[in-house]
């Protein structure tokens, strides 16, 4: 998608060049217009600091089903920060154009404002924590082998998720139809005949950074975010993740010590938490 900033009641917004003129007017008004109607927003689970919606635009005989995320200020800085420079939300589109120019996935982005971020659903997708707990057998060892290669693909190329937990990870089928990039058209993996059966999507991308060279300490973080995640998963589970993170990486790395780095820094994660390892 490529974007032109407009003005809506007295704000600059990006808003997709996909979307015909007027599009805006329906999103930002639930009443009836000449071109179509918005539906009332559905409310989602959400941290303290946003809130996120869905809901759907009926605009010249088509629906379009989108997220609505807005972004509540924290504290005095975030205030001072929207003055001075980026805002979460455009920190969010931004970091999300970033991750597509990379080749991995993310909702399409339909506008974003100062405070609010909208983007497409997400259709027939399951979170991977919701994945993990229902699959077993091969199919879970399949799904746990590509994520593990596309954490450590997105790592090798210098990417740190800002909230990798697996909640934060839409699957979907990668026979299904998903908007993607040239870039994103592309084998990830450099074979020649793939068998990837998923695609990974990812969400809440504002505090998400590339880097000339990924720190093995914002590394660790990140697979401490995932390793957060404890049911159905076995330590054979955890191997096969690790292994498959291990084989996208161009910098030697010790599989032993990384392992018990990990393992650490969950233990203390979860004892704060007061969950039981």
């Amino acid at each position: 998608m490529t974007y032109s900033t407009i003005k809506l009641a007295g704000w600059k917004i990006k808003l997709a060049d996909d979307f015909p003129s007027a599009f805006e007017s329906v999103v930002s008004s639930s009443a009836k217009t000449s071109n179509g109607q918005r539906s009332s927003f559905d409310k989602l689970a959400s941290s303290k600091f946003a809130i996120v919606s869905k809901f759907s635009v009926l605009f010249r005989a088509k629906v379009y089903n989108l997220v609505l995320k807005q972004y509540l200020n924290r504290g005095l800085l975030d205030i001072l920060k929207g003055l001075i420079c980026f805002t979460r939300a455009q920190k969010a589109f931004d970091a999300g154009q970033m991750l597509k120019q990379n080749g991995f996935l993310v909702p399409p982005a339909v506008a974003c404002g100062r405070k609010f971020f909208i983007t497409l659903e997400v259709q027939n997708s399951t979170p991977l924590s919701q994945l993990l707990s229902e699959l077993s057998g091969s199919e879970k060892q399949s799904l746990i082998e590509q994520f593990g290669q596309t954490i450590g693909l997105m790592h090798n190329k210098g990417i740190f998720h800002g909230d990798l937990r697996l909640g934060n990870v839409l699957v979907k089928s990668a026979h299904c139809h998903f908007e993607r990039s040239e870039a994103q058209s592309r084998n990830l993996f450099n074979k020649k005949d793939s068998k990837d059966k998923y695609d990974f999507i990812f969400l809440d991308n504002e505090r998400t950074k590339k880097f000339d060279n990924l720190s093995l300490r914002l590394r660790i973080k990140n697979l401490v975010q995932i390793n957060m995640f404890r049911q159905n998963i076995t330590d054979e589970d955890r191997t096969c993740f690790l292994t498959s993170y291990l084989a996208q990486q161009q910098i030697p790395i010790n599989k032993d010590k990384l392992a018990k780095k990990i393992e650490s820094r969950t233990a203390k994660r979860l004892a704060a938490k007061g969950i039981m390892n």
